[in-house]
């Protein structure tokens, strides 16, 4: 009777003792898991910030071409005033040619 009740015992702490360890590697799995998460948030929020630098940036840069564009169309816009009165001259000249009979 002592037997069994020692073997039972020792059964009995083995498997706890099982049990405590698989316990154990489950809980540092989850926490690796928890700094990984947490490694990923933070090159998320750095990304997140690199993309807002960008967007200011570009949305400058947006800024400025639209200004350079609104100088180039009224630049363009002179210049076609300019060269209209020339055409003008040119389709003057081709208007008194000889026509033939």
């Amino acid at each position: 009777m002592k037997r069994l009740s020692l073997m039972a015992v020792a059964a009995l702490l083995i498997a706890g003792a099982q049990a405590h360890a698989q316990g154990g590697t489950k809980a540092d799995t989850s926490k690796k898991a928890a700094k990984t998460a947490q490694a990923a948030a933070k090159t998320a929020d750095k990304a997140a910030a690199a993309a807002k630098s960008d967007a200011k940036s570009a949305a400058a840069s947006a800024k400025t071409a639209t200004k350079a564009a609104a100088k180039a169309d009224s630049a363009a816009g002179t210049a076609k005033k300019k060269s209209s009165g020339k055409k003008k001259a040119t389709a003057k000249k081709d208007t008194t040619a000889k026509k033939p009979n």
